[in-house]
C-alpha cells in the first residue's frame, strides 16, 4: 500500500472509531511487542498481525470524584456503561476493518483473566492481551507508579480496548511529552489495602520494560490484594492486615467471615485511581473533593445545545423516552444513600436528573417460559441505556460541566419514572400491561429545563411490509434479515412456538456476522485464547437483538403485537457469558433462521448461510403483523459431500455421522442433520467441563468427571459445585468467564470462504 493510501486508510479507521464514541485512538505496530511474553503478543492472537488499533473512552470526572466513598467497596456511578460501550465499539471497528479486506481480532475490554500463571506468562492475574501495554505502545500515554496508564488529557481516567489487525496502518509515535506521573505517591497514601508497603510488594519491587528505548516502570503490586476488592468485593476494612496474601488466603478470609460488601454499579473502585491525576492537568479543590481534580476546558453551551446533546445520545442508544427533571424533586431519596457518602453535597452540586428509557415486552422481565429463556435480552436492552447515559455524561464532562451516571441503589430512575408518569411500567408493571421499562439516569449541573420527551424509533417511518428490504440499510450493524409465516414452520419446536405465541403470524430472523479469523483461530493460536470468540459471540448476538428490538418497536408503534427474542425453543440450553448473561443455543435457533430464509441447516444442525457459513449470531421477532414472505437467498449453500469436519472436531463425540435425520423446516424444505447427543453437547458447550473446549485455556481447573448419561438440575449443580474455586467462591458463578468454542462451528469449511489481504 502506498504511503498516501496508508495514511488515508489509517485516518478512515481512526475517524470511524471516533464516530463510534472513542475519545482517544492510537495505532501500535507489532514491532513494539518484541520483549513481551510470546503468548501475549499481537501475533500470538493473529499470526499475520501488523498493527493494533487502541481506543479509549474516559470516565466522567464526577463518577470518579464521587466514587470510592466511604471506601473502595462503594463505587457509586463509576464504570456504569463503560463495558457495553467499549465492547460494542471494538466489534464495530473490527467489522469495519474486515470489510476493507483485512483480518481483525477484537478483544474484550475486561472480564476475562488468567488469575494464575499460565505457561510462559509467569505472573498471576494476566489478561490474554494487555490493553494498558497497547495504550502506551500506541503513543497514548505512559504508566503511572500504580501500574495504571495515564494520558495527558484524562490522567488515569480512561478505559481501553484493542483490535489486532493485519491492516498496514500508520503507527503513532510513542508519547514524548512532559512526564504524566511525578511520583507524588498519592496512590500509595490512598490505598485501603496499603498495597504499596515495601513488605507487601512482590520481588522485584518494580516492573520495568522498554519500548523503542523508552523505559516504563511501576510498582510490582501483589495483584491478589487488588483481587480482594475488585473481583471478590470483600470488605476493604479487613485488607490492610492481610500480610502474605494469595489465592488460599482469600478463601481463608471468606471462611473466617469476611463479607462481600460491594455497593454501586461496579461494586468496587480503586482508591489509588481516585487519588491520581496527570501532573500537567492536576488541580485541587478540597472543598469539593478530597482527591485531585482534572483541569479541563469549559465550553459555553446554550440550554438548547445541551438539550440537543441529550436527544442525540438518547436516539443513538435507542431510547424511546427522556425525562429532564430538577434534582430538588428527588430529595426524598436522601435517606437511601449509604453512610459515609456525601449525600447533601451531591444534592447541592447537581441540579438536574436526566433519565433515558426504553419499553421492553413484559414477558422478557417477568416469570414465565419465555422470560426464563430470554433473560439475557433484558440485560442487553439495559446495557444499551447504560451506554447512552455514559455518552451524555462524557460529552457534558468534556464541555466543562459536571455529570455522572447514577446507580440502581440510589433510586433516581425509579423516582424519575414516578414523576414522569411512567411508574406503571417501571419494574413492577400494573396488571394488564404488555410492556415494562428499563431506565438509566445521569445527574448533572447543566442549565436545562424540565421536560418529558418522546423519542421516535429509528425504524418508525418504515411500513411493515418493507421491514426486510429496508432494515439492513438503516441498521448498518446487521448483515442478514429474513422472514417466514409462523404457520409454515413444520419442525417440532416451530409448532411449539405457534402454541406459545398464538397471536403470532410472522417470524423475522436477524443475523450478524462473526469476524472470520476470530472463529478460525479461537483456542488454536499461539495465545491459546478463546476470549475473542466468547466476546464476539455475545456482542454479535447483542447487535442482532438490538435490531430485533428496534423492529419490534416499529411494528408495535403501528398497532401490531411484536416480541423481540433470542431463544424460541423452550428446551434451549445457552451458555454463560458476560456478568450472568448467556449466549443463546445456536442449535436451537438454527431451524427458525433457516425457515426465515437466511440459509440452510447444515449436517451439524447449525444454520449455514451463503455469505458466512455458520459464522453468525441470531435474534428474532415474532409479530401479529401478517407480512409478505421474502426469500433472501437466491442459491442455497450446500454442505460438502462426505464432509464430517463438525463431528471430527467435537471433543465429546456428540455428533453421530452414522445417524442422520431428515429435518423438515417447511413445505418443500428439509435437510439431513447428524444425530446429536444433547447431554454430551451441554456438558462441553454449556457447563464447560471438558478440556480443550476453551475454559481450561483461561487457566480454570476442570474436575475429572465422566460425562453422564443424562442431566437434570441436580446433576448440573453437582457438576458446577466441582468447578474452579475462583469461579465458585470469588465470582459466585461456577461458569464465570468460561470461554467455550463451538468446535463444530469452527471446523466447518464453509465458514472460511472469505478472502483476506
Amino acid at each position: 500500500m502506498k504511503a498516501k493510501d496508508m495514511k488515508e486508510f489509517t485516518d478512515s479507521v481512526k475517524s470511524y472509531a471516533l464516530q463510534e464514541g472513542a475519545d482517544l485512538v492510537g495505532i501500535a505496530p507489532v514491532s513494539r511487542y518484541e520483549g513481551a511474553p510470546h503468548m501475549l503478543r499481537p501475533q500470538a492472537h493473529l499470526p499475520e498481525a501488523r498493527t493494533v488499533i487502541v481506543m479509549a473512552i474516559h470516565h466522567p470526572d464526577a463518577s470518579v470524584e464521587w466514587g470510592s466513598e466511604p471506601n473502595s467497596n462503594y463505587s457509586g456511578g463509576f464504570q456504569i456503561g463503560m463495558i457495553p460501550k467499549l465492547d460494542t465499539m471494538a466489534l464495530r471497528v473490527a467489522r469495519f476493518v474486515e470489510k476493507q479486506g483485512y483480518a481483525a481480532v477484537p478483544l474484550s475490554c475486561t472480564f476475562y483473566w488468567r488469575h494464575r500463571k499460565y505457561k510462559d506468562v509467569n505472573y498471576d492475574h494476566a489478561a490474554s492481551f494487555s490493553h494498558m501495554n497497547a495504550f502506551v505502545a500506541a503513543g497514548l500515554g505512559e504508566y503511572g507508579w500504580h501500574g495504571m496508564v495515564m494520558s495527558p488529557k484524562y490522567g488515569p481516567r480512561q478505559r481501553i480496548i484493542s483490535v489486532i489487525t493485519s491492516a498496514p496502518l500508520l503507527a503513532d509515535p510513542l508519547y514524548n511529552g512532559e512526564s504524566l506521573c511525578d511520583r507524588c505517591k498519592q496512590c500509595e497514601k490512598a490505598c485501603w489495602g496499603m498495597n504499596y508497603k515495601p513488605e507487601y510488594l512482590l520481588e522485584p519491587k518494580t516492573i520495568s520494560f522498554s519500548i523503542e528505548s523508552k523505559k516504563f516502570e511501576y510498582a510490582n503490586v501483589n495483584r491478589w490484594r487488588c483481587f480482594w476488592g475488585e473481583q471478590c468485593h470483600l470488605d476493604m476494612n479487613h485488607l490492610a492486615k492481610q500480610e502474605n496474601l494469595g489465592e488460599q488466603e482469600i478463601y481463608d478470609a471468606m471462611e473466617d467471615g469476611v463479607k462481600r460488601t460491594g455497593v454501586g454499579g461496579a461494586g468496587y473502585m480503586c482508591s489509588s485511581f481516585k487519588y491520581c491525576m496527570s501532573e500537567p492537568v492536576r488541580q485541587w479543590d478540597k472543598k469539593y473533593t478530597s482527591g485531585p481534580r482534572r483541569r479541563k476546558t469549559s465550553l459555553s453551551l446554550s440550554a438548547n445545545e445541551l438539550r440537543n446533546i441529550i436527544l442525540e445520545k438518547a436516539k443513538a442508544c435507542g431510547a424511546d423516552r427522556c425525562a429532564i427533571q430538577p434534582i430538588s424533586s428527588f430529595e426524598n431519596l436522601k435517606d437511601g444513600f449509604y453512610e459515609g457518602f456525601r449525600t447533601e453535597d451531591l444534592f447541592k452540586t447537581f441540579r438536574w436528573v436526566v433519565t433515558l428509557g426504553r419499553e421492553i415486552p413484559i414477558c422478557l422481565s417477568k416469570d414465565g417460559l419465555l422470560a426464563q429463556k430470554n433473560d439475557t435480552a433484558f440485560s442487553m436492552a439495559r446495557g444499551r441505556m447504560m451506554a447512552g447515559i455514559l455518552d451524555i455524561a462524557r460529552q457534558f464532562d468534556d464541555s466543562g460541566l459536571e455529570a455522572m451516571q447514577t446507580w440502581g441503589q440510589s433510586g433516581f430512575s425509579g423516582q424519575a419514572a414516578k414523576l414522569a408518569g411512567w411508574a406503571d411500567k417501571f419494574k413492577y408493571p400494573a396488571e394488564g400491561q404488555s410492556s415494562c421499562l428499563t431506565l438509566e439516569s445521569v445527574v448533572c449541573n447543566a442549565s436545562l429545563s424540565e421536560e418529558i420527551i418522546s423519542i421516535p424509533g429509528e425504524l418508525d417511518d418504515i411500513a411493515p411490509q418493507d421491514i426486510v428490504s429496508s432494515t439492513v440499510g438503516r441498521l448498518p450493524h446487521v448483515d442478514l434479515i429474513g422472514m417466514a409465516k409462523l404457520r409454515s414452520l413444520e419442525f417440532p419446536t416451530g409448532k411449539e412456538l405457534q402454541k406459545l405465541i398464538p397471536q403470532g403470524r410472522t417470524l423475522i430472523a436477524i443475523a450478524v456476522e462473526m469476524p472470520e479469523r476470530v472463529v478460525e483461530l479461537a483456542g488454536l493460536q499461539e495465545a491459546e485464547c478463546s476470549v475473542s470468540y466468547q466476546y464476539v459471540s455475545y456482542h454479535a448476538t447483542k447487535e442482532a437483538f438490538w435490531a430485533a428490538h428496534d423492529i419490534a418497536s416499529s411494528l408495535a408503534a403501528k398497532g401490531h403485537f411484536a416480541l423481540p427474542l433470542l431463544e424460541l425453543d423452550s428446551s434451549a440450553i445457552g451458555r454463560s457469558s458476560f456478568y450472568g448473561a448467556k449466549v443463546p443455543d445456536l442449535h436451537a435457533q438454527s431451524p427458525f433462521a433457516a425457515a426465515a430464509g437466511l440459509g440452510i441447516l447444515g449436517k451439524s444442525g447449525l444454520l449455514i448461510t451463503s455469505q458466512f457459513g455458520p459464522r453468525q449470531r441470531l435474534a428474532f421477532v415474532v409479530t401479529s403483523a401478517d407480512l409478505p414472505e421474502k426469500k433472501i437467498i437466491s442459491k442455497e449453500p450446500v454442505c460438502p459431500e462426505g464432509c464430517v469436519a463438525c463431528a471430527e472436531k467435537c471433543r465429546v463425540k456428540a455428533i453421530d455421522t452414522e445417524k442422520a435425520v431428515e429435518m423438515k423446516i417447511s413445505a418443500g424444505r428439509s435437510y439431513p442433520v447428524f444425530e446429536r447427543n444433547k447431554v454430551r453437547c451441554e456438558w462441553a458447550r454449556s457447563l464447560g467441563m471438558i478440556a480443550g473446549e476453551g475454559s481450561d485455556l483461561l487457566g480454570w481447573k476442570l474436575p475429572a468427571l465422566p460425562i453422564p448419561d443424562k442431566l437434570d438440575d441436580n446433576s448440573r449443580k453437582v457438576a458446577r459445585d466441582k468447578k474452579d474455586p475462583i469461579q465458585r467462591l470469588c465470582y459466585c458463578n461456577p461458569n464465570h468467564s468460561d470461554t467455550q468454542v463451538e468446535r463444530c462451528l469452527q471446523a466447518c469449511p464453509l465458514g472460511r470462504a472469505g478472502k483476506r489481504v
